[in-house]
């Protein structure tokens, strides 16, 4: 898993979002002692055990209530966000149902401010592609992270990053299972998002 990551760092990125189970929290710890600028955003695990202490150990500033909880839009959900801003990270939402998760954050004014959303040109896991990408291009005071935007390997990198590069997200997580994957993604996400 560090292989990958350091792949992915050497191409350009400069961080993670981990959710805290397997050797990934081991594998971003690595990566953070190595590397001054690497950064930790993460998502609870949706079990038991939310895995809030292990991500704050690797210096997750940014945590998002994982989208089996956010998208139930109960008191757990609530319940997170209100730990992850007590010790000191900021809360975000991830959501699999996008469209109806961020209205009820909206509309209930909960204390959040980015929101980790499936978003990819070929609308894959979004629910209605066309009402996602006009709430997320008209709505201001908050962040938009963009996770599957290689629609589980079905868009080629450079397809996705330019549908990307047209909307309101201010990030992407890509998954990535090996080093040359890690290398093309990551290269083509900066080319084609710092533009």
């Amino acid at each position: 898993m560090v292989e990958i990551l350091e792949a992915s760092y050497q191409a350009g990125a400069r961080g993670i979002e981990a959710i805290p189970i397997g050797s990934i929290i081991e594998a971003s710890s690595i990566m953070v002692e190595t590397y001054d600028d690497y950064v930790v955003i993460g998502s609870t695990y949706p079990g038991r055990e939310p895995g809030i202490e292990d991500l704050l150990k690797v210096g997750a500033k940014l945590i998002f209530v994982h989208g089996m909880i956010s998208d139930m839009k109960g008191r757990k959900l609530i319940e997170l966000l209100e730990e992850i801003k007590s010790r000191g990270a900021i809360p975000g939402i991830a959501t699999h149902d996008p469209l109806s998760t961020i209205n009820y954050a909206i509309e209930n004014s909960l204390n959040v401010r980015a929101f980790l959303i499936p978003f990819n040109a070929r609308g894959d896991f979004m629910g209605n592609a066309k009402d996602l990408e006009e709430l997320v291009d008209n709505t201001d005071n908050y962040h938009f992270v963009g996770m599957k935007t290689l629609a589980a390997g079905f868009l080629d990198p450079i397809t996705a990053y330019e549908y990307i590069a047209k909307h309101n997200i201010c990030s992407v997580t890509i998954g990535m299972v090996t080093t040359e994957e890690a290398m093309i993604s990551t290269k083509t996400a900066i080319k084609k998002l710092s533009k």
